[in-house]
């Protein structure tokens, strides 16, 4: 156990990230609901992975409600509902980008489709989260409540923590490195192509599997070292390391993910140059009715559109200039690539990808 100032410089250092962490997520659900060009299915994803990232981070912002209350149920039931929910959405989004990019499957989003897909998420991450209940196990885990210490002695404690919580986020983090490697290797290969070779979108190719190699690394390292002190607490119930649970509480997963996950998936250059479009055209206009009024057609939206107008354009010729290329020396490989390259070009161009 720790003294009740040690707890209050924890509950101080959780609370100050949570807000930071809010607030980055939020940045992402405004452009979501601000900009309704950006509400394609990937991003889709992205605004629910930041939803989820919010709620965890409201929950933890509580700081630590009186052990066995009403309060500490609640905020231990949601903690785990919204970090699980946060996992589930980060594989969704590596999922998607494998079938998209690497097996070319076009997927139609259906009404069915969704609803399957949010019932697994927030289906499975409600019931996870409310069989600590059964046990009575929820109440003071340091600097807020969570599965409480005492539930070590009986054993169910460390069996919950692991069995709902940990073993199922680093089989989704596997899962998400498979995917994104996959990803990685294909575009690569892609950027390698002959005719892709110094060309504009061979840099672009790179850039983006760069871009898409630190995703896993966000996950790994968001994650690594609660992991780390909970196994070490499951080792010695009654004696937590205090300076361990400090770093675990600076690295503290769901807001260094919030605040990451914000810039990596929300924050790309598409949606980064309409807040900037959105900032002039409330300076033009003296006004900030842009802010929440549906933007108008503007110098700066023009420039804009035509400015991704002419990338898919040039984009569509060079595609053709490859094809024509690679016929002429007969390499049905890259001509195969190439075919496949044409059906994600889309995806590419969005612009939702930190690119």
């Amino acid at each position: 156990e720790f003294s009740p100032q040690e707890e209050e410089i924890l509950t101080a250092i959780r609370v100050t990230e949570a807000v930071v962490a809010v607030v980055a997520s939020s940045l992402v659900v405004c452009s979501f609901a601000r900009f309704p060009e950006l509400r394609k299915p990937q991003f889709v994803l992205v605004f629910w992975l930041c939803v989820s990232d919010i709620g965890a981070n409201i929950a933890y912002s509580a700081g630590a409600p009186t052990d066995g209350g009403l309060g500490c149920y609640v905020q231990g039931v949601a903690i785990t509902f919204f970090d699980l929910s946060s996992v589930w959405w980060s594989f969704l989004i590596g999922y998607k980008l494998y079938r998209s990019i690497v097996k070319q499957e076009v997927e139609i989003q259906t009404l069915e489709r969704t609803f399957k897909m949010h019932l697994l998420v927030w289906g499975s991450s409600f019931i996870a989260a409310l069989l600590p209940l059964t046990t009575h196990n929820y109440g003071d885990a340091g600097a807020w409540c969570w599965i409480s210490a005492e539930a070590y002695d009986s054993g169910t404690g460390t069996a919950w923590r692991f069995a709902i919580f940990y073993v199922p986020i680093w089989i989704v983090a596997f899962a998400t490195m498979v995917h994104y490697v996959a990803i990685i290797r294909t575009l690569r290969g892609v950027a390698n192509m002959q005719h892709f070779a110094g060309t504009a979108q061979q840099e672009r190719l790179e850039r983006l599997a760069r871009s898409l190699s630190l995703y896993p690394l966000i996950f790994v390292a968001s994650w690594t070292m609660i992991t780390v002190v909970r196994v070490y607490n499951s080792i010695a119930p009654h004696h937590p390391s205090y300076w361990l649970t400090v770093l675990q509480v600076l690295f503290s997963p769901m807001s260094m993910q919030a605040v990451l996950n914000t810039v990596a998936y929300g924050m790309g250059d598409q949606v980064r140059a309409r807040w900037i479009q959105l900032a002039q055209d409330c300076k033009t206009q003296k006004s900030l009715m842009p802010l929440c009024c549906a933007h108008r057609s503007t110098p700066v939206s023009d420039a804009l559109r035509l400015q991704e107008d002419d990338g898919a354009e040039t984009f569509d010729k060079e595609y053709t200039a490859g094809l024509d290329s690679t016929a002429l020396v007969g390499t049905v490989d890259d001509e195969e690539q190439g075919a496949d390259l044409a059906s994600t070009k889309r995806d590419l161009q969005q612009g939702l990808l930190g690119v």
